[in-house]
């Protein structure tokens, strides 16, 4: 039974294709609904919407849905290779030329390392983030700038990192982590909607302090692991730290 059982469908609507929809379906072993509303009984939709693959929940069946971004953020630099500042950079390092994130995701911060001109890989154990993953990599090939440049989207990998780690031919230069923490427990800023919807479909990572010790074994210089300010560094005291708005990044030399 496919651990999404219950909890996800695909959904193709008039937007979709069928025989890449079937397939969806049947990649993740989930139904296939040629249409839905609040009494069907999942929860999360994946769709083909306005170009790209998206998640959608049950709330906002009529919404935009979700999409990995391909675009920069706000205050990131669009020409490449981008600029080498701000925490993230200074965390990877200037002289860095390789790159493995172990916690892909919505992989803002992958693409991001993608745009500074890092030679990067992916790593992604949830079948359905796979799914938005390669979608959006697919896109960004498409870009003129990228085709221009004569550039490959990260090369994606799938699979539980803790293995994956070990079994690298070469061994990346940095290992950039970036786990999901529970959350902060006082009332604060609610997390966003993409942090929500995958919490409610993957739950926390239970495996953080495993995967940190993956990480040094993998890495031939550092391990970079994103936290939020509140949270405890994961590999103990940190060789140093960049801080960003309201996280920061610490940073454990291998050697």
């Amino acid at each position: 039974m496919s651990e999404y059982s219950g909890k996800l469908a695909v959904l193709c609507d008039e937007q979709c294709d069928h025989e890449d929809s079937q397939a969806l379906a049947d990649r993740l072993a989930v139904p296939l609904y040629f249409s839905a509303d609040k009494k069907t009984p999942e929860d999360f939709f994946l769709t083909w919407r306005d170009g790209c693959l998206k998640l959608l929940d049950k709330e906002l069946l009529k919404k935009g849905g979700l999409k990995v971004d391909i675009e920069p953020r706000n205050g990131e630099q669009r020409s490449w290779p981008a600029a080498k500042d701000g925490a993230l950079a200074q965390a990877i390092g200037r002289k860095t030329k390789t790159v493995v994130d172990a916690t892909t995701g919505w992989a803002q911060d992958s693409l991001h390392i993608f745009r500074m001109g890092y030679s990067l890989q992916c790593i992604e154990r949830s079948p359905i983030m796979l799914e938005l993953l390669k979608d959006a990599y697919q896109r960004l090939e498409q870009l003129s700038w990228v085709k221009q440049l004569e550039l490959s989207a990260p090369q994606l990998i799938a699979g539980n990192a803790v293995g994956i780690l070990e079994q690298l031919p070469e061994p990346p230069e940095c290992v950039y982590i970036d786990p999901m923490f529970p959350p902060k427990r006082k009332k604060s800023a609610l997390p966003k909607k993409s942090m929500l919807i995958l919490r409610d479909l993957l739950g926390d990572d239970q495996d953080k302090e495993q995967l940190f010790l993956a990480a040094m074994q993998a890495a031939s210089r550092k391990v970079v692991v994103k936290s939020p300010d509140y949270a405890a560094p994961l590999g103990g005291v940190p060789s140093e730290s960049f801080k960003g708005k309201l996280l920061r990044y610490d940073v454990y030399l291998t050697k």
